[in-house]
């Protein structure tokens, strides 16, 4: 029987780690949920390397899962999580999204030069510890957003198209050690596209549309529809999730009157409730199913 661990930080699995759970069992696989933080490795100068969860030792996994790496880390806990799951995808287990792979995407500057260096449309973008800096692109730019460098779910991020609240806003994010990260703001038609990929294929899109803010994140309360077959867009979230090496991610995509589709992000470890109920398409099933084929190849 094929052993999956599902990696997460929160003590409950969350809705999408549920769907995980039932689609692995339902495919036959023994899926243990195991908590980030719980997770240690041993190099032992006997017994060679040792996987604890916990004080109990757990047997080498066929395939980890990693939904999470945890938010609000100090630097050592960042890297002490990283060096436990890159030691485990070492020792040959498929990992699914590669490590390397989810800090790049989890970087949303550095992901972006990524995109870039393969061609694909994305806003102008730049991160400084320079306020001065930072309030002459709003004026070259006339509206711009200032967002967490490492965020989700649009929590944080500001638009503005004043250069003296970029300042104050500057002022009080490296007041805590945090670079400013600055980004055109693109018009769009009060929505986005959301392309969920998993492997090489387009699962489907859904517009998630805003009537009361500029932020069209479902957790900010963006209403989730079924968009229609693009292909264009298809194949930029395609070619997004294969420059940054993810195996499955979400790609989030607007259109604009100006430049025509330019690629904001692409998320590692996306969340599906909102795209399965406006597509009928149940990802976690077809993450699953990905995963144990490509073990038993």
């Amino acid at each position: 029987m094929v052993n999956i661990a599902l990696i997460h930080e929160a003590p409950i699995p969350t809705w999408s780690c549920r769907q995980l759970i039932l689609s692995f069992k339902n495919l036959g696989a023994r899926v243990s949920y195991l908590r980030i933080q719980k997770i240690s490795i041993e190099i032992s100068r006997n017994n060679g390397i040792r996987i604890h969860y916990g004080l109990k030792e757990v047997e080498t996994p066929d395939a980890q899962v990693v939904r999470s790496l945890g938010f609000a880390l100090s630097i050592e806990q960042f890297f002490r999580r990283i060096q436990a799951l890159k030691i485990i995808s070492d020792l040959g287990v498929f990992t699914i999204n590669p490590i390397e792979s989810m800090i790049i995407a989890r970087d949303k500057f550095y992901s972006l030069f990524k995109l870039k260096e393969n061609n694909i449309p994305i806003p102008s973008t730049i991160v400084t510890e320079d306020v001065l800096l930072a309030m002459e692109k709003v004026k070259e730019w006339k509206e711009a957003v200032l967002k967490p460098l490492m965020g989700s779910l649009g929590y944080g991020s500001i638009k503005t198209n004043e250069a003296d609240i970029a300042y104050n806003i500057g002022k009080a994010f490296l007041s805590i050690n945090q670079p400013l990260y600055i980004q055109e703001y693109i018009r769009k038609p009060q929505r986005d596209i959301r392309v969920f990929v998993v492997g090489d294929k387009v699962l489907g899109s859904v517009y998630r549309i805003s009537y009361t803010s500029w932020k069209t994140n479902v957790a900010q309360g963006a209403k989730v529809v079924k968009a229609p077959k693009i292909p264009e867009v298809e194949e930029y979230a395609l070619k997004a999730a294969k420059a940054l090496n993810l195996y499955y991610a979400g790609v989030d995509i607007a259109e604009t009157p100006e430049n025509g589709y330019v690629v904001f992000e692409v998320n590692a470890a996306p969340l599906w409730r909102g795209f399965q109920k406006a597509t009928g398409i149940n990802p976690a099933y077809e993450i699953a199913k990905f995963v144990i084929e490509h073990i038993r190849r």
